[in-house]
């Protein structure tokens, strides 16, 4: 996970984000709450996850840009006990339908592609340069918590989603 420029970041947000979102186009909206005990979560959970953490992205900046802070920082979170947090995301979420699900997490996308289009390559490679990129003592690039919080969940999920629908057949 090493970007040299924000161009590289947002083709791996694109195409992590189009590979992952795809494979919920042969999903029946009737069984997006099936748990599968493998796998730990539904595809509801999972698209409701990554909408729920981008939310969080596009919030902190939102909010940093207006020299306010209303969203509660990672700084304030037990990395170990956060399914608060994803039933936050859960319950949000929870009377979408999944059409409604893509598009928000396609917009989500758009926004994000957005938040890095409009800063500089110091603003998202350096350290220190967001309140909301510093937890627990130290400081990340807004570029490394992007990834974190879209790239990564998206390969994450995109695995599990397979694995969910291989054994949904």
């Amino acid at each position: 996970m090493k970007y040299s420029n924000k161009l590289e970041l947002v083709e791996a947000i694109k195409n992590n984000a189009d590979l992952f979102i795809k494979e919920y186009s042969d999903i029946e909206e009737s069984s997006i709450n099936i748990v599968v005990d493998e796998i730990g979560y539904t595809p509801f959970q999972m698209l409701s996850f990554c909408i729920g953490w981008m939310d969080l992205v596009l919030a902190w900046e939102n909010e940093e840009q207006k020299s306010i802070q209303k969203t509660p920082l990672a700084t304030e979170w037990k990395w170990n006990n956060l399914d608060w947090l994803y039933q936050s995301f859960y319950d949000k979420y929870n009377d979408y339908s999944l059409k409604e699900l893509i598009n928000t997490f396609n917009q989500n996308v758009d926004n994000i592609i957005q938040l890095v289009n409009n800063l500089s390559d110091v603003e998202l490679l350096e350290t220190g340069k967001r309140n909301w990129a510093k937890t627990n003592g130290k400081e990340f690039s807004v570029c490394r918590l992007i990834h974190l919080n879209t790239i990564a969940n998206f390969k994450n999920f995109r695995g599990r989603i397979r694995k969910w629908k291989k054994n949904n057949k």
